[in-house]
């Protein structure tokens, strides 16, 4: 790898990135936007950069996630925002980045990493970085019934507030595989963004939250980017979906679009929707460390667009 140097990426290296960013992709990520993605997530981040004559020629990148498997928490990492400056390919650089991330992921005790690339990308993962397809992502269109009215116990924001725990807490004992979503991560995720809007809405008894989602609307599609209820089958999501159907067809939205999970919950609820469902063009691959885990999240994940959309 001559004339390139592998090491840890540092926050100080977020402006670096960004202009690499912006080679590769014809496209700008700021420096807001990286330092939210990265230096305030609240479960960290790990990052790996090539250097060449002091420019960042290379990155790669996990956002920290705490996954619940069976009621134990693990620290995993979201790769993402992983680019090569075409200037140095063929130079080693990509090997030498994912080398060390990976020997740090596995010092830092993480049962795997994973991410969602294109076709190109999983070829590359697999043949330099020993990736795997767990399964394809699979969507679901669903149309908001224009007659259909918001059901009277529903409610909408753009953050939670302290009643929110609560439902997590709830949630998280019928969850088999899913990222922690407690308060503080929901407001970081889905309120503190830079560049993106969500809109918040949940379904609430008296004072209590029984249920929440999270949406991002481009034109007439409102992505259901999260959700949680607290009924082990799911029973209690109809509910909060017609209050998401609702709230997006006064943000202009027509459909709904969901991910189809392998388990959990949401699996049957979302099974039981009247809508199209196809192929969503990319994968789930992971890096593994830990079969077991990885068998268990495959199986039973909880899976939603915030696993991934963070670009």
């Amino acid at each position: 790898m001559s004339g390139l140097e592998a090491r840890v990426a540092t926050a100080a290296d977020a402006e670096g990135i960004c202009r690499l960013y912006a080679r590769v992709f014809e496209k700008e990520m700021s420096e807001e936007e990286w330092r939210w993605k990265f230096e305030a997530n609240p479960d960290g981040w790990l990052g790996t950069v090539a250097v060449a004559r002091g420019e960042i020629t290379g990155n790669y990148a996990g956002w920290g996630m705490r996954l619940v498997v069976d009621g134990s928490e693990w620290l995993v990492y979201a790769i993402g925002d992983v680019a090569t400056d075409p200037a140095v390919r063929g130079r080693g650089a990509f090997r030498a980045m994912t080398e060390l991330f990976y020997r740090l992921a596995a010092e830092r005790g993480v049962p795997f990493c994973f991410g969602f690339p294109g076709t190109r990308h999983t070829a590359i993962s697999e043949r330099v970085v020993g990736t795997r397809t767990i399964f394809e992502v699979s969507e679901v269109s669903v149309p908001c019934d224009a007659d259909a009215p918001a059901p009277p116990q529903a409610g909408a924001g753009d953050f939670v507030g302290p009643e929110f725990d609560p439902l997590w807490l709830r949630a998280a004992r019928v969850l088999p595989a899913a990222a922690v979503r407690d308060r503080t991560r929901v407001n970081w995720r889905f309120h503190a963004r830079p560049n993106r809007y969500y809109r918040m809405v949940w379904i609430q008894k008296k004072s209590e939250l029984t249920s929440w989602a999270a949406l991002s609307v481009s034109g007439e599609t409102a992505l259901v980017a999260d959700y949680l209820g607290s009924e082990p089958d799911g029973s209690d999501l109809s509910l909060l979906f017609r209050a998401a159907a609702a709230e997006a067809r006064k943000m202009g939205a027509r459909r709904l679009l969901f991910w189809e999970p392998p388990g959990g919950p949401g699996r049957a609820a979302i099974a039981t929707l009247n809508g199209e469902r196809r192929e969503a063009g990319f994968p789930v691959i992971v890096r593994s460390f830990d079969e077991e885990i990885v068998r268990r999240f495959a199986a039973e994940a909880h899976l939603v667009p915030s696993l991934y959309d963070v670009v």
